[in-house]
């Protein structure tokens, strides 16, 4: 088991991809460096998630700690042994792909038709959901490890306008700011429907 510090990577882009991981506590930014230095977050690992199963022997993201976080690292064959011999696992595995397809292709329209306040909506109703999966109840609250810098980097927008975004759903009383990092969502409805541009 690894421990991790805040902005401790785990691993690099382009570094060997011989483990695979599963995040215990705490959660990561994945996010790769683009050939004129600018920085794309291509996604979050939360509790209970699994990173580096991919097929490649290098990796092609860098994985860093948002918060202090605890790490589960296993060698690759093992893990593969491991999965074999367990089909309720491999199920599980296969789903949270599925998942995973379904959430990169949720991303390509949201990077390519939405507008700022549908981009910040639908990332909260997708972060909504994978808390309530985690957590295996209904949640009204969610807690964001991640910065405004992070979300504006994943949504392809600027931090002042995350912010911007954000009093807007609290000024329409979608949304309670409860602290910078804590949300309560207050319209359920209203957030989904602002996510899908009604």
């Amino acid at each position: 088991m690894r421990e991790l510090k805040a902005e401790e990577a785990l691993f690099h882009q382009g570094s060997d991809a011989s483990l695979v991981y599963t995040v215990i506590s705490g959660s990561l930014r994945l996010g790769r460096l683009l050939f004129d230095g600018r920085r794309q977050i291509t996604g979050f690992a939360l509790p209970g998630e699994f990173l580096g199963i991919a097929m490649d022997e290098l990796h092609d993201v860098t994985a860093e700690a948002l918060e202090p976080s605890r790490i589960w690292c296993f060698p690759r064959l093992r893990f593969d042994s491991l999965v074999a011999s367990i089909p309720p696992l491999k199920d599980s595995l296969l789903e949270r792909a599925r998942q995973d397809l379904t959430a990169a292709q949720q991303q390509f329209i949201v990077l390519g038709r939405k507008t700022a306040i549908e981009r910040v909506a639908s990332f909260l109703v997708y972060l909504h959901r994978r808390f309530e999966r985690t957590a295996g109840t209904s949640l009204s609250n969610i807690t964001l490890p991640m910065g405004r810098a992070d979300i504006a980097d994943y949504l392809g927008l600027t931090k002042e306008t995350v912010s911007r975004v954000f009093s807007q759903l609290r000024n329409s009383r979608i949304i309670r700011l409860e602290t910078l990092t804590c949300i309560q969502i207050l319209n359920q409805p209203a957030l989904e429907a602002v996510a899908e541009g009604e």
